[in-house]
């Protein structure tokens, strides 16, 4: 059986995407700048396009639901509201290698823009729903 651990241990063994600048937006920490002008948001966009088909959608997620400004990747990161229902979706779309995938780049991500351990932020019951659906393949 795949740990929340065993998930954690991935996201550090995978290619950090990071940015170089820096910006602070309002109560949050500082995290690297990205483009105003996301086409998804600021958390699908560095990623999308190396995700498994299964959790495109899920990364699409409205981010209206939280205080960040859509594009803010460190904001979306910490938000356990919105990270949940993206995390919830994965494991419902997505089984096996697809959700470790996922949850590495997802981690990789939120690590790389200076978010604090755990780096994406989803409540339990997600988390052990993204387990769920490793050992599901």
């Amino acid at each position: 059986m795949v740990s929340i651990k065993s998930l954690s241990v991935l996201a550090f063994s995978a290619v950090t995407l990071g940015a170089t600048t820096t910006s602070t937006y309002g109560d949050y920490a500082t995290y690297p700048a990205v483009p105003k002008t996301a086409s998804i948001n600021g958390f699908a966009d560095p990623i999308y396009t190396k995700l498994p088909d299964c959790a495109q959608a899920c990364v699409q997620e409205d981010t209206g639901i939280t205080p960040c400004p859509y594009w803010d990747t460190g904001c979306l990161c910490v938000m356990q509201n919105w990270g949940g229902k993206v995390a919830d979706c994965v494991a419902s779309a997505c089984r096996g290698d697809n959700v470790k995938s996922v949850t590495s780049l997802a981690t990789s991500l939120c690590s790389s823009v200076g978010a604090p351990s755990p780096y994406w932020f989803i409540p339990a019951t997600a988390s052990e729903a993204l387990v769920v659906a490793v050992t599901a393949a």
